[in-house]
């Protein structure tokens, strides 16, 4: 069947996502090459980790453009459409793109001999990014991977930078047990001759990234962790924070005497995105240096890197919608990110928290809950329109199983994540903060529900 409206094309690619996860490069490469390899036509920066890696994606994307670059920016998953995941310039992949490339890539398959099995929705969707970016001629193209590194398809690319931005335990039945296993996956995709720029502060972690690239004669460049002696907070509010960074933030000028105190403003709220913004600090004057080094590019001024930061958006991730109550939505999905999110509400003034948690049954789900649900006055366990989501049942159970209520009338079940929106704002009193949270994918559909609301 022909794919002939955007409706057909997303049936075709989620008619992709039972294959499964499908660990290689094979498949990628076959399909790239019917495409005359446009990952090797385009300029990349390529950001593995555990964490932050979207924030840092979108932190770069929008310094770039500040610069006058024209940027491609490939993450997941989206939150309400299938488009956000490929987007130029801010501006998602027209619909009508997505229909022609879905065609091509199927006719490509249909055509191919692929011994490692019929590629899988990420695999698809990783090729329809990078022919899309080719075809767009964009100067530069952020990509971030889909899980670990080694063998995710979109190590396919031959960045001029590459980043690791934290290092910590999620998807363990893909990526090992132990937090060296899983590093040892993300420093997959160091490649010889290229920069790393590290967020990672575990130091037998940074030895075995710095270990890599001696063998692989890469470059290692630490990104500086937040200190008083390099950061200083000025203020924070629910609309974004100020910051102060000791500038330059990595090189020889930091270290002659020749740094001073630069002001940034972004609208990324929590201390987490004051170390993800030094991580992609130092990604941007790496950049700048090795562009500068091979003569391929103007310069990344310190005025464009300012007003890149203070642009840059990053939806799910303590985005906060205003009103009364204020309803934060944040894609923390891993204990790590759970307890990010716990220390950024622990910052914040309010009366009550009112929780809304959705989380995947494949997660650790005792380990999110034990970071935030003692900091909860009421939890609304609810379950987003997808089979990897854990019932509210479920999740009452590692409630009970570790003990993390005292009493239950604290907590209630919704069916569905609008119905949990529309409990909490019927639960909370003035001075409330209503907190969504638990997946990416929770968090997508509350988006969707919110801002229908806000376009009414």
């Amino acid at each position: 069947m022909m794919i002939s409206s955007y409706d057909q094309a997303i049936q075709y690619l989620y008619n992709l996502q039972p294959i499964g996860i499908k660990f290689g490069l094979r498949n990628t490469l076959s399909l790239l090459s019917y495409f005359d390899n446009p990952h090797l036509k385009i300029r990349t920066i390529h950001v593995a980790g555990t964490n932050g890696k979207g924030s840092i994606c979108s932190m770069i994307s929008s310094v770039l453009q500040a610069a006058g670059y024209r940027v491609g920016l490939y993450t997941s998953p989206h939150l309400v459409d299938f488009t956000e995941r490929i987007m130029i310039n801010g501006l998602p992949i027209p619909q009508s793109e997505v229909i022609r490339l879905s065609g091509e890539i199927r006719q490509a398959i249909s055509d191919g001999d692929f011994q490692a099995g019929h590629p899988t929705f990420f695999e698809v969707v990783t090729v329809m990014a990078l022919v899309y970016f080719a075809e767009q001629q964009v100067d530069f193209a952020v990509m971030e991977t889909g899980m670990g590194g080694r063998l995710d398809a979109t190590n396919v690319i031959q960045p001029l930078v590459g980043i690791i931005t934290t290092i910590d335990f999620d998807h363990q039945e893909y990526l090992g047990h132990s937090l060296l296993e899983i590093a040892g996956e993300k420093a997959g995709i160091i490649k010889p001759g290229m920069a790393v720029v590290s967020g990672v502060q575990q130091s037998e972690i940074i030895q075995l990234l710095a270990k890599v690239c001696r063998q692989r004669n890469a470059e290692l460049i630490q990104a500086p962790s937040v200190s008083p002696s390099v950061v200083r907070k000025v203020s924070q509010s629910l609309g974004g924070q100020e910051f102060e960074v000791i500038w330059p933030v990595s090189g020889s000028d930091a270290l002659d005497g020749k740094s001073f105190w630069q002001r940034f403003f972004i609208s990324l709220i929590g201390r987490h995105q004051i170390q993800n913004a030094l991580i992609a600090l130092t990604a941007i004057q790496t950049l700048s240096r090795r562009l500068a080094g091979q003569q391929q590019g103007g310069e990344i001024s310190l005025s464009h890197i300012t007003q890149g930061l203070a642009c840059a958006r990053w939806p799910g991730r303590a985005q906060v919608y205003p009103g009364s109550p204020p309803i934060m939505l944040d894609g923390a999905h891993n204990p790590a990110g759970a307890r990010q999110l716990a220390l950024l509400l622990e910052e914040l003034e309010f009366s009550r928290l009112i929780l809304v948690l959705g989380i995947m049954k494949d997660k650790d789900i005792a380990g999110i809950c034990q970071e935030l649900v003692p900091l909860a006055d009421r939890v609304i366990v609810t379950r987003p329109r997808i089979d990897r989501a854990a019932s509210g049942q479920e999740i009452i159970n590692v409630l009970v199983s570790k003990a993390l209520v005292a009493d239950w009338k604290m907590v209630s079940v919704a069916a569905t994540v609008p119905e949990a929106i529309i409990m909490a704002r019927s639960m909370a009193e003035a001075g409330d903060l209503i907190c969504l949270t638990g997946s990416l994918y929770t968090v997508g559909e509350a988006k969707g529900f919110l801002d229908a609301l806000d376009a009414r």
